[in-house]
């Protein structure tokens, strides 16, 4: 009789593991992949956008400008801006001198799934408005 039941009884909980399992699964936060991202331009003139992963539960996105252009002249500005395409929303640095080092960050945290993000080095030669201005553009990264 007890040889009989044994198989019945671990039936029952291979079952009830897998019930269980599967229960578990189902709660475990649902993390976004990220594709694309990644830097646009020479050293001298450099816009990244990338995902900071923190540890599988999604992360934030880290928009940069790096630029070291000493000849670049006193009156050229430069900033970054960061963007969210599938809303149209941006931020802005605000405009600094070309002919010195810039190393600029922007984290966005709790970033929205499904939207594409990049990040824009504008530069402004004359330092006032956008006539011959140039745009390094980072590739788009779809969160």
């Amino acid at each position: 009789m007890f040889s009989r039941a044994l198989p019945r009884v671990a039936a029952r909980a291979l079952a009830a593991a897998s019930i269980v399992g599967s229960a578990l699964a189902g709660t475990a936060g649902t993390a976004a992949a990220a594709t694309g991202g990644g830097c646009t331009g020479p050293a001298t003139k450099q816009a990244c956008v990338t995902l900071i992963d923190d540890g599988g539960r999604g992360g934030d996105i880290l928009f940069d400008a790096r630029s070291d252009w000493p000849e670049a002249g006193g009156d050229c500005r430069m900033r970054l801006v960061a963007f969210d395409d599938t809303t149209g929303w941006q931020w802005e640095r605000e405009l600094r001198r070309c002919d010195r080092p810039l190393d600029y960050h922007y984290t966005l945290p709790n970033p929205t799934p499904g939207h594409r993000y990049r990040a824009e080095l504008q530069i402004l030669p004359n330092g006032k408005n956008f006539e011959f201005a140039e745009f390094v553009k980072s590739p788009v990264l779809t969160y």
